[in-house]
């Protein structure tokens, strides 16, 4: 049902305008651009890019996430954050409207490990925290990404007036190999649940309430 909701509001034809800088302070020297827009006539404030681990390279490619300090100044979160490493299906006629939506759309890489969070701007006037709903991409656990359009939490933040977060992890070998004791297995969930540590740790900064985080996906998504 909660998939439904998602897709839905995205294909539905809504009207979206972007209408400048969207700018919030984490903590003192602590800050992030992202991006304001007017979706139906509500205004959401758009973070994309957001790190929330240490890039999982060299050494730390097929190891647990390692969480990341926050970063020193203002972070750029206008743009959608790289994809992971996959298997690309050959098979998508990407002449057809319907088909090339599932293609991915941003660059490929180990570094990959980002989340993006969408905010409706103008908040309650009682002053109570937003709901929180955090999407988990699916495609088997070897293929897929948050970044798709299809995927915008824009949307569903304007329609529903909730914080929406959606994250990247690791996939295929890079994110589930098992080799006994040299490899410890299932990466990828793991960077889905420091992912939640994160928005536990930060969403209130959002307007955000931690306490009341729903969990939705699709697919392997939905499974993990």
């Amino acid at each position: 049902m909660l998939l439904f909701l998602f897709i839905s509001v995205v294909l539905v034809k809504a009207t979206e305008e972007r209408s400048g800088d969207a700018l919030l302070t984490l903590r003192s020297g602590v800050s992030l651009k992202g991006t304001k827009w007017i979706v139906d006539g509500v205004e959401v404030d758009a973070y994309l890019g957001i790190p929330f681990a240490k890039p999982p390279v060299g050494s730390l490619r097929f190891a647990k996430p390692k969480a990341v300090k926050l970063w020193k100044g203002q972070l750029d979160a206008t743009q959608r954050p790289n994809t992971c490493w996959q298997y690309l299906f050959s098979g998508f006629d990407k002449a057809n409207p319907a088909a090339r939506v599932w293609v991915n759309n941003t660059r490929m890489s180990e570094d990959c490990l980002y989340l993006n969070v969408w905010v409706p701007a103008n908040m309650p006037q009682d002053g109570k925290p937003l709901p929180v709903m955090v999407w988990i991409f699916g495609g088997g656990f070897f293929s897929g990404t948050s970044t798709l359009d299809v995927y915008d939490g824009k949307f569903l933040a304007a329609k529903e007036g909730v914080i929406v977060v959606s994250m990247q992890y690791r996939l295929g070998p890079f994110g589930f190999l098992y080799v006994d004791s040299e490899v410890d297995g299932n990466m990828g969930l793991l960077d889905q649940r420091l992912a939640l540590k994160w928005v536990q740790k930060h969403i209130a900064k959002f307007g955000g309430d931690p306490t009341k985080v729903t969990l939705f996906g699709e697919s392997a998504g939905a499974a993990s």
